[in-house]
């Protein structure tokens, strides 16, 4: 009789199990993304084992601040023209000056189209993208892509495990909804640490460089009091959005581009306190909007994305 119970107890356990395993799809990636970009050497550190619901302690590693990571809209970007296909775009601006990355985010998976710039084109992956996750993102899997940029003479192969799942502990914070990401290419072995909402990368090893990088995320709204608070409602949406402020604005401008970066929407508004003004995608095809908010001297308070139903 108890070992029919002991059977029945596993089986109850097994579908929450399965619930535990983090899933990843193209709507965790959060299109208004900031961040800050940390280094340190990685010297002795060990990426720690593989298999479900892992603790990874890094608490002691020793950050640098080497820079922040923007999200903008692709359109008026230096190079937007060059990535026609690109979705989603960021600037780096720290040691080592500014860049700019491109990427297309499809429901089937992230592509980096760009792996950097400064004043000229730099890396260009177009012909060939190099595709950092395929969606869904499930426990176990495993997929290999092949990539080349247009520096590069033959493509590179390199073959991507999502082998573990648990928590990530760093000096920036404990983060427990994680997944890891084992990368084989060039017979060299590296490890990335995703948080799952928003899907970003929290940990990134380049072991042949003896490297590793930490992203902290800072985007606005995300707990920092001193920041206005914005509400946009509703969203999705079949047309009107509303959009509130905790700030007074006496000079605002509201844009809004569509998922190529072309910008459909644009007004100068005088924002009140607690008071709705109405925006309008009524002439626009469903799909993704993103919508900014800029103060009175230019600065970008505000990122959103926005569902046009």
């Amino acid at each position: 009789m108890k070992k029919v119970n002991r059977i029945a107890t596993l089986f109850a356990l097994l579908p929450l199990c399965a619930l535990a395993q983090p899933q990843v799809t193209s709507t965790n990636v959060d299109f208004n993304f900031s961040g800050e970009f940390y280094w340190t050497n990685a010297d002795g550190f060990t990426p720690g084992p593989a298999g479900a619901n892992q603790t990874w302690d890094f608490s002691s590693l020793d950050l640098t601040l080497l820079g922040t990571d923007t999200s903008i809209p692709v359109s008026g970007s230096p190079f937007a023209a060059t990535f026609p296909t690109a979705n989603y775009a960021y600037r780096y601006d720290g040691m080592g000056g500014t860049r700019y990355y491109y990427h297309n985010i499809t429901a089937a998976k992230y592509e980096i189209l760009s792996m950097g710039y400064n004043t000229d084109l730099g890396w260009n992956y177009t012909p060939d993208p190099m595709v950092w996750a395929q969606f869904p993102y499930t426990f176990g899997t495993v997929f290999t892509d092949t990539f080349q940029s247009t520096d590069d003479e033959i493509a590179t192969s390199a073959t991507y495990t999502y082998d573990a799942y648990g928590t990530l502990v760093l000096p920036t914070g404990t983060y427990t909804d994680v997944i890891r990401q084992k990368v084989v290419k060039n017979g060299q072995t590296n490890y990335n640490w995703f948080n799952v909402q928003p899907f970003f990368p929290l940990l990134q090893t380049v072991l042949e460089e003896n490297s590793l990088g930490v992203v902290k995320n800072t985007t606005l709204g995300t707990g920092d009091p001193s920041r206005p608070t914005f509400a946009l409602w509703p969203n999705p949406t079949a047309g009107a959005i509303n959009l509130t402020s905790d700030t007074n604005f006496d000079r605002a401008k509201i844009a809004i581009y569509d998922a190529l970066g072309k910008k459909v929407v644009e007004n100068e508004v005088v924002l009140q306190s607690g008071d709705a003004f109405a925006l309008h995608l009524d002439n626009q095809t469903s799909g993704l909007y993103f919508l900014t908010l800029s103060d009175a001297d230019g600065k970008q308070v505000l990122a959103r994305k926005i569902i046009r139903e």
